[in-house]
């Protein structure tokens, strides 16, 4: 009989060594599988098994392969010149809707895993802080504070599972020395969306806000209400939707920040990374060598191919051009808009002066533009080496990393606090309060712009979904909005030349992976 393993309650033991520099980067260090009650009658075990969930949500960015697959299948990206390097199975599959995006991908089964895996372990947290006998009231906080995490965690995971392949299972946990399980049902998306809300509820009240817990690497109370906005915007109960978005913008741990800082890295970990418009990031610490992300590559066009530009740090790094923003990206952007030029890199300058091409009549030091590629490329191909992009992913030479490589260790922003304006504009308009989602509108627009000249008078989904393209536009978010809003057939036909001849209706859902519906005997999603 095949057994299911999201199911079976083992555990990887972890070493725990603290970095000097903040408490939310740890090294770690497998030393040996055991039992969970094992694990779990301590608290520093139980507090090994919570890190295994930040370990497993972060794992997805480091494998070049679907490192940032949110990013995928939208209108606001198309295919980079050499998406072709990766897997059909991967981004180039979730990216087009081509063959390879299907139910024998190995690497959607590898995302369903990790999730899975992360959900088990949250399980254990949960189950560990109505069980475990804490001796002191300083221990009985340690295991309340640990509960909101996993909490929050374990909601993370299924809101992304639920809103990707709709009816999943529920990971249950077994009791001590019960077999492994051999059923797996799947749970209707309501029953999912029920948990979710329940497990956000309840970590809001026990969570720390964000200037409680001092780091951007651990749930706070701002990411458990802006996952409660998210979760009720896609019921559609969209008053509850405000109140929790409006929660996040009231929460005083947040504050807008310098266009030109938030992406950054300077001041490490401690510095820009952790600003105070971050919600909530995935952790990666350049000390672990063996624990770096692919993110930093995957938006830089192959410029160093063209005569006259050389391979720098400054220029862009290493480019593996996996992305490019979509035409239609770009022509949403008006003259003033300060995020144009601080998120993006929108021409390359010519550094390499016996390379520069003759015909050309430029110099060292101006811009490649004006035909200059013209004068070179020969493909349509090499004519987009020196494509503008987004540098929301880029990274410098703060952790050491160089023009050969491709990973790197900047943390990976998962939220940040204009997306609770976004969300709540969207939630406000559909309540019918008009007035209150412009003005969250106008709130990042006076903030882009740098003055109150280009607010809008009253708004409508049209206006906020441009918004929310122009604010948050590559950051993985696009894909849901789309969705939830009945848009991503539409605008993907429309405005990602590559996705537009595949996309059908099958893919607003995502297939679940084969391996599972084999063992599980569970039906596959519809069309796939």
């Amino acid at each position: 009989m095949k057994y299911i393993k999201l199911y079976t309650p083992v555990l990887v033991i972890i070493a725990l060594m603290f970095s000097a520099c903040t408490d939310s980067i740890l090294e770690r260090e497998e030393k040996d599988v055991v039992p969970a009650d094992r694990v779990l009658n301590t608290l520093a075990g139980v507090e090994a098994v919570l890190f295994q969930v930040y370990q497993a949500g972060r794992s997805p960015h480091q494998n070049p392969d679907i490192s940032l697959f949110k990013q995928c299948g939208t209108d606001l990206v198309r295919n980079g010149t050499h998406m072709v390097d990766v897997p059909e199975a991967g981004m180039r599959g979730m990216n087009t809707y081509s063959s390879g995006f299907s139910a024998v991908s190995n690497l959607i089964n590898d995302i369903w895993d990790v999730y899975y895996g992360a959900i088990s372990n949250c399980n254990l947290v949960i189950q560990a802080s109505e069980t475990f006998e804490a001796n002191t009231d300083q221990e009985e906080a340690q295991l309340l504070a640990f509960k909101g995490e996993a909490l929050a965690m374990r909601a993370y995971f299924y809101l992304d599972l639920v809103r990707r392949w709709e009816n999943v299972p529920i990971s249950v946990p077994l009791e001590p020395g019960a077999p492994p399980a051999t059923e797996a049902p799947l749970a209707p998306k309501e029953v999912i969306y029920d948990l979710i809300i329940s497990d956000l509820t309840e970590a809001v009240q026990l969570l720390p806000t964000r200037i409680e817990n001092g780091s951007v690497g651990k749930p706070s109370k701002g990411l458990a209400n802006l996952l409660l906005a998210e979760t009720y915007l896609d019921l559609g109960m969209n008053a509850e939707a405000a109140q929790a978005a409006d929660a996040v913008i009231n929460d005083a741990s947040y504050a807008f920040q310098p266009l030109d800082m938030i992406f950054g890295q300077e001041g490490g970990k401690l510095g820009v990374e952790n600003n105070n418009e971050i919600i909530f990031s995935w952790i990666f610490d350049p000390a672990v060598i063996d624990q770096s992300q692919y993110t930093s590559v995957m938006y830089t066009p192959l410029y160093d191919r063209v005569p006259g530009i050389a391979r720098t740090m400054a220029q862009g790094g290493r480019p593996w051009s996996r992305f490019s923003p979509s035409e239609y990206y770009w022509t949403l952007f008006e003259e003033g808009d300060g995020r144009l030029e601080a998120w993006h890199k929108l021409a390359w300058i010519l550094d390499d002066p016996d390379e520069i091409i003759p015909e050309s009549g430029k110099s060292e030091g101006e811009l490649a533009v004006d035909g200059y590629i013209d004068l070179w490329c020969s493909t349509d191909l090499e004519c987009r080496y020196l494509e503008p992009t987004t540098t929301k992913h880029w990274e410098g030479e703060e952790y050491g990393r160089t023009t050969a490589e491709g990973e790197g260790y900047r943390n990976i922003i998962v939220y940040r606090w204009s997306q609770a304006y976004i969300l709540g504009a969207e939630a406000h308009f559909k309540a019918g309060n008009v007035t209150r989602a412009t003005e969250l509108i106008n709130a990042l627009r006076e903030r882009a712009y740098g003055n109150s000249d280009h607010n809008f008078t009253s708004v409508d989904m049209n206006v906020i979904m441009d918004e929310q393209a122009r604010e948050l536009g590559h950051e993985g978010h696009r894909w849901y909005i789309l969705k939830r809003n009945g848009m991503l057939m539409e605008r993907v036909m429309a405005h990602n030349p590559d996705a537009a001849p595949n996309i059908q209706s099958k893919h607003v859902r995502w297939p679940i992976p084969q391996t599972f519906v084999d063992l599980a005997g569970v039906e596959q999603n519809e069309g796939y």
